[in-house]
């Protein structure tokens, strides 16, 4: 009669190995799924056992083993299919979005130089080791104009590796490998804080924005109304420039956030730009001011005019459908993110040459979502509301990536409450 088994934690398709109680004493057994085919791993895996070991190393030996003779039944054709050869065809057949393709489509250019060519069976930890610090110091990187210094950052390197260990790990599932070496701890993926960082951004304070917007307007810049929608709203520019006027709802004063305009390098050149869905999946409502209301009520007249040349405001309402883009190309402005972020770039330029005596610092078009974040909790909002109106996937990436202005909202709560009580409690002195 057997006793309740204890059980040995491992990695995931690595095996499991339990003890159990004879009348000959404690006994091991190890248990690992194996292919039911090593030739045609989609055919599935069956469990494969084998008990009597009397100690867990004897054990461990025993899995070792078997393992080693698994991997010498895989086939060449599927044993030596390269880390280059297999990434590239589990991302052909693996479900996301654009966006996500595009990233992890730079993950195996990045990492190609290093393990590219390497069958996936060859594969040790210590070689994603030295790859990770390799792209960390940019060994294998030559400098671009956009990135003299081609090191990327520890963050990003984490990134890299979270992806790299899934590839992986898919392998593993299919019986192509029978240890996943990206799971290691000898593999050297980014840990710790540094592995957390956020890159820097830039954000404008309530002074600047205001003057900046203003003067935006009072030029008639053609894209004025996307400068003050963006901060005062959170868009991402690829959900700006997928706003249809069926989104749009001024009398209850909201957005639709549903689609996007994703850039995928991917497609052929000309035709890289199309409509799909919002980050995530996750579509959302933004609720707007008054001033963004009146400025849309004014842009949707504009617009009709602008398109047409007809400026008859009852014909430019009746002539724009709910399917129209809120911000279409025209002349001179292509409704592109480069083109957003080229036009935003002059802007500034314009601004600061009539202004040089006013504190702009240069901002790109995502950190106007930045800004719109860092004055709603100057504004006093919770993270869960600024989550809600960014469209993060939960409120920790907010709090990852705006731990700092968390930092500096807390500052001026303390000083909020000690003008609030005054400074008399718990120091001596009587309250007056």
């Amino acid at each position: 009669m057997t006793a309740r088994r204890a059980s040995t934690a491992r990695g995931r398709g690595t095996g499991s190995i339990t003890s159990y109680r004879t009348k000959a004493g404690r006994r091991w057994r190890f248990e690992i799924r194996v292919p039911l085919d090593p030739g045609r791993p989609e055919e599935g895996t069956r469990a494969l056992s084998r008990g009597g070991f009397t100690s867990h190393d004897e054990a461990e030996t025993g899995l070792t083993l078997l393992r080693a003779d698994l991997l010498r039944r895989i086939p060449q054709s599927v044993g030596r299919d390269t880390f280059r050869g297999y990434g590239q065809r589990w991302l052909d057949g693996h479900a996301c979005g654009n966006g996500t393709r595009m990233y992890i489509q730079r993950v195996l250019k990045a990492m190609d130089p290093y393990i590219g060519s390497v069958p996936l069976t060859d594969v040790r930890a210590t070689d994603l080791a030295a790859a990770y610090r390799g792209l960390e110091r940019g060994l294998r990187q030559p400098p671009s104009p956009k990135r003299p210094h081609p090191g990327l950052a520890t963050s990003t390197v984490a990134r890299y590796a979270n992806w790299v260990n899934t590839i992986f790990l898919a392998a593993l599932d299919e019986g192509l490998i029978v240890k996943n070496p990206a799971n290691s701890k000898h593999a050297g993926r980014p840990k710790g804080e540094s592995a957390k960082r956020v890159k820097p951004f830039a954000i404008w304070n309530v002074e600047q924005l205001t003057r900046f917007c203003d003067w935006a307007l009072t030029e008639d810049e053609p894209w004025a109304t996307a400068w003050v929608l963006l901060p005062r709203t959170g868009l991402r520019s690829g959900e700006l420039l997928g706003l249809r006027w069926g989104d749009v709802d001024l009398v209850k004063q909201e957005l639709r956030i549903e689609r996007a305009l994703h850039y995928d390098e991917t497609r052929p050149a000309g035709d890289r730009y199309a409509i799909g869905a919002v980050k995530g999946g996750r579509p959302r409502t933004v609720t707007i001011d008054t001033t963004c209301v009146t400025l849309l009520q004014e842009w949707r007249r504009n617009l009709h005019a602008a398109l047409t040349g007809e400026r008859d405001n009852v014909t430019a309402l009746r002539g724009l459908r709910s399917s129209d883009p809120v911000f279409p190309p025209l002349p001179g402005r292509a409704a592109t993110q480069s083109g957003l972020l080229a036009a935003f770039q002059r802007v500034q330029q314009h601004y600061r040459h009539a202004h040089p005596d006013h504190d702009l610092p240069a901002l790109t078009v995502h950190q106007l979502r930045h800004t719109h974040a860092s004055l709603l909790f100057e504004a006093g909002q919770s993270v869960k509301v600024v989550q809600e109106r960014l469209g993060h996937a939960s409120a920790q990436v907010t709090l990852n990536t705006y731990a700092h202005l968390l930092h500096d909202a807390q500052t001026r709560a303390a000083a909020a409450l000690n003008d609030l009580l005054g400074g008399g409690i718990g120091t001596g002195r009587e309250a007056h």
